[in-house]
């Protein structure tokens, strides 16, 4: 078991910068404790000046990130990418409101986006200000839409 001990942040957050970093989560689609790998490249983005890390896979296609599902903004909607993540709440909650699609998403086609965001319970929709030194649309109509959206959903009493 894993715990972590902090005040809840205030929603919604700052957007993040984000470095690409080549790696691949074992089993990404199980949610397991063995986080080192993804620690790891969280670290190395942050040495090199990013926020985090937006994982890229040997066929160079973006995953997700290390504690959180990314989304994109494209024309004809929000694109999530296809690739063995782990499926996150927030993601489905959001899938539902709305046009969603899900494609491989290449580092370069991510940086070409309209936006980017990352999605986790603790985040919310969190704004990707920037793919590597890419400048990305963190005040994009929709993404504000997605960021209200999931605002809205009214939390459950513990």
């Amino acid at each position: 078991m894993l715990v972590t001990v902090r005040p809840a942040a205030d929603l919604p957050m700052p957007p993040l910068r984000v470095k690409s970093v080549r790696y691949e989560r074992d089993m990404a689609t199980v949610k397991h404790a063995g986080l080192f790998g993804a620690l790891y490249a969280r670290r190395t983005a942050l040495l090199d000046g990013a926020d985090d890390a937006l994982f890229i896979g040997p066929d160079d296609r973006v995953s997700e990130g290390g504690t959180w599902n990314v989304g994109f903004i494209g024309e004809n909607g929000v694109v999530w990418p296809k690739a063995d993540v782990l499926p996150g709440v927030t993601m489905a909650l959001l899938q539902q409101s709305g046009h969603h699609s899900t494609a491989p998403v290449t580092l370069a086609e991510a940086q070409g986006m309209q936006a980017a965001f990352a999605t986790n319970t603790t985040i919310g929709v969190r704004a990707l200000s920037s793919i590597d030194d890419v400048p990305m649309a963190t005040e994009h109509p929709l993404l504000i839409q997605l960021r209200d959206s999931y605002l809205a959903i009214p939390g459950e009493r513990l």
